[in-house]
């Protein structure tokens, strides 16, 4: 306790000591600075001037305005290939891995292509002719058939025609390349119906063309499927049907049968056809829409024509139930979640006059006379002179010149008759609607494009050859 005791006096001691040698030394310091103040003031007052210096006057900035700045320069528009050729500076390595990428993958490709075409050249070759799209035509031996039928098996389609006789089979197989089947279906037989259908099912499992050999059968991944569908059996036939007034038809003897056969029977097989036209691989889409075609008369189909009225009744029955399917199927198209009913598209053609050779050989006058031939007397008195007024018929004649002299020979002759139309432009209409007007592709594509639009304008009704327009109202 005595140590600490002295410590702390001894810092005491120390701190009086320090404090009191600084005040010591620090007593004269205001004396200096009064001394100094009063030395200034005697120089300044006793001792010699200041020299005067010059005034010096400074002229006023004034306002001062900051200049704009410079306007930047407009940035240099590059090309795209100065673009691509300072990006590629950039990026070089980029560059070089691309380019080997490249080469590397068409050498690959090009030797891959060039060994599959190799090991299935002959396998391609012949897939290259298959055919699957299937073209029925009813009434395959009409007078305007063999002609488009010719012409669909030459446009690459599979043509399965009926007609009414086993001896027109052969007559009509023996003109194509194979690719046309002919089925019997007599119109005036309804028992061949169900025989038609079957033949009908077994061909669309055959083989084609007709000729190849092995297994008749495809497969079943290759099976044919109906694109189109194209009804002639409603159109005249070469034996004029019975012309005369309605009150000498025998509506059950006479008109049922001709009802049946240009009728019923025709709406029977386009029954039997859509639930075929509404199945089909997945790819047929592509093609096209498939099409129901139903022909009938031009002027039968517009007007009843006096003394012709079984062929007007028959084609107005046939045209309201053509047109009821129409809206049937557009109407179903609306809410199928299939979509099959979206890719069926239903087509009335008024078929006129049209050049298929064809013409009787008896004098105009006899066949005026020859239907009149089982009318009763009071027929005959009643409606026999406005029948023979209406029912003159006239040639075609060869040229105009002909057409000219005509008028001023006394031949019995009311008139000069229509020219029929030539059969290609019936051939070249049909077949637009079967093929969506892409049927013709000339000049880079230019001719699917006009056949597009056309078959867009022609719509779901049209009219094709002489007398195709509908006669005025007061006829």
């Amino acid at each position: 306790m005595d140590t600490v005791d002295k410590i702390e006096e001894y810092l005491q001691s120390l701190e009086e000591y320090f404090f009191s040698s600084l005040s010591a030394a620090t007593t004269d310091l205001p004396n200096i600075h009064e001394a100094v103040n009063r030395l200034w003031l005697d120089i300044s007052r006793y001792g010699p001037g200041m020299p005067s210096f010059p005034e010096v006057h400074l002229p006023a900035l004034g306002d001062f305005q900051v200049p704009p700045p410079p306007p930047l320069l407009p940035p240099v528009e590059l090309s795209l290939v100065e673009k691509s050729v300072d990006w590629a500076k950039k990026h070089p390595w980029i560059i070089g891995s691309v380019a080997v990428g490249v080469v590397g993958t068409g050498l690959w490709a090009g030797y891959g292509t060039l060994r599959t075409r190799r090991k299935n050249h002959h396998r391609v070759k012949s897939q290259s002719n298959e055919r699957r799209q299937v073209v029925v035509v009813l009434g395959g031996d009409a007078p305007p058939a063999l002609p488009l039928i010719l012409d669909l098996e030459a446009k690459g389609f599979i043509v399965i025609a009926s007609v009414s006789t086993p001896e027109a089979v052969s007559a009509l197989e023996q003109q194509s390349h194979g690719y046309v089947r002919a089925l019997v279906l007599d119109p005036n037989e309804p028992a061949t119906i169900s025989v038609f259908l079957r033949s009908l099912a077994s061909t669309l499992s055959r083989k084609f063309p007709l000729s190849s050999s092995g297994d008749p059968f495809a497969s079943p991944a290759s099976h044919p499927y109906i694109q189109s569908v194209i009804c002639l059996l409603t159109l005249p036939t070469p034996t004029p049907s019975i012309h005369a007034p309605l009150e000498h038809i025998s509506l059950r003897n006479t008109y049922l049968p001709f009802l049946s056969a240009t009728h019923i029977t025709p709406l029977q097989i386009l029954q039997a056809m859509m639930p075929l036209l509404r199945t089909g691989p997945a790819r047929a889409r592509d093609k096209g829409k498939k099409s129901i075609i139903v022909c009938l008369p031009a002027i039968d189909a517009h007007v009843g024509l006096p003394f012709a009225s079984m062929q007007a009744m028959s084609a107005a029955g046939t045209l309201r139930g053509i047109e009821v399917l129409r809206r049937e199927i557009n109407l179903a198209s609306l809410t199928d979640q299939t979509e099959s009913m979206k890719n069926i598209k239903v087509v009335v053609a008024d078929v006129g006059l049209l050049d298929v050779g064809i013409y009787s050989s008896v004098r105009p006058q006899d066949n005026i006379y020859k239907p009149m031939e089982d009318w009763s007397t009071s027929e005959k008195l009643a409606y026999g002179p406005a029948f023979v007024s209406i029912s003159h018929t006239t040639r075609p004649l060869p040229s105009r010149w002909g057409a000219f002299t005509a008028i001023f020979k006394n031949k019995g002759l009311y008139g000069v008759a229509r020219a029929p139309s030539n059969t290609r432009i019936f051939v070249d209409n049909i077949i637009s609607v079967v093929t969506g007007g892409r049927h013709n592709p000339y000049f880079f594509g230019l001719g699917t494009i006009i056949g597009q639009t056309k078959n867009w304008l022609r719509g779901e009704r049209f009219s094709i050859g002489a007398g195709d327009e509908p006669p005025s109202d007061h006829l």
